[in-house]
């Protein structure tokens, strides 16, 4: 009994570990989000620019991914303002950027409490920014296909990404918000593969926000892989515990 419980703890410790390990394999995003200059908030899992001017990438991770198609980007913004946003295509010289991406097409202003829609009728979860009080300006800035830019990991676990392991195409645009304040922005849209279309976001832990307080950031709901890896670990830890009496 004492081996087979013995066993049981190292198998639930095994299975443990690994839920932690499995997400590196993955660490790259297909669609993501940065802004130059901005600060990483950890607790929301958002880039964070307190100017009302600056760059932001929207990358696709193409080369490992495959191409995703009919790319929008949206930007929540407090209904009882009033405001304008403007993107204008430019490149970075962080990065090797050879491509300045095409005009942005301005799809207009949402109504109040209203969500992006994904291209199978799917609304994008509200992720703590989305619903009463909060509309949303949307953007369709076309296909990811090249793969001539180097693409890592914008998660906020360094200022910058010190490994660059995928091609992929970076879209950067210098983004002007006039009248609001802590500007939200998500992009999203889908991907091929094969016979199937499969509709993407970018992970709200590769979001951005500018234009407003960095310490008044938006509320931002942890992602449900971090909460179903947080209640596997308690689960495991009490199977332990248990094993231990």
């Amino acid at each position: 009994m004492k081996k087979f419980r013995n066993l049981s703890m190292s198998a639930v410790a095994m299975a443990i570990s690994s839920l932690y390990v499995m997400p590196s394999a993955f660490a790259v995003p297909t669609l993501q989000l940065y802004a130059e200059g901005a600060t990483y908030d950890t607790t929301t899992e958002t880039w964070v620019s307190s100017s009302n001017s600056f760059k932001l990438w929207v990358l696709g991770d193409v080369g490992a991914k495959g191409s995703v198609f009919d790319v929008k980007l949206a930007a929540a913004v407090n209904s009882s303002e009033t405001g304008s946003i403007a993107l204008t295509s430019t490149t970075t010289t962080l990065l090797t950027d050879p491509s300045t991406p095409g005009a942005p097409t301005y799809n207009g202003l949402s109504a109040d409490g209203a969500r992006p829609v994904l291209g199978d009728g799917s609304l994008l979860p509200t992720h703590g920014i989305y619903g009463a009080g909060t509309r949303f300006e949307e953007w369709s800035i076309g296909d990811f296909t090249l793969t001539d830019s180097p693409i890592g990991d914008f998660n906020g676990a360094s200022a910058f990404p010190t490994t660059f392991p995928d091609l992929g195409q970076i879209n950067v645009y210098n983004v002007t918000i006039t009248g609001y304040t802590n500007v939200h922005f998500d992009v999203y849209d889908h991907i091929v593969g094969g016979r199937d279309f499969r509709y993407i976001n970018a992970p709200f832990s590769h979001d951005a926000q500018g234009g407003g307080d960095p310490t008044d950031p938006p509320v931002v709901i942890p992602e449900p892989t971090t909460l179903a890896l947080l209640a596997l670990g308690l689960l495991g830890f009490g199977a332990i515990r248990r094993q231990q009496k």
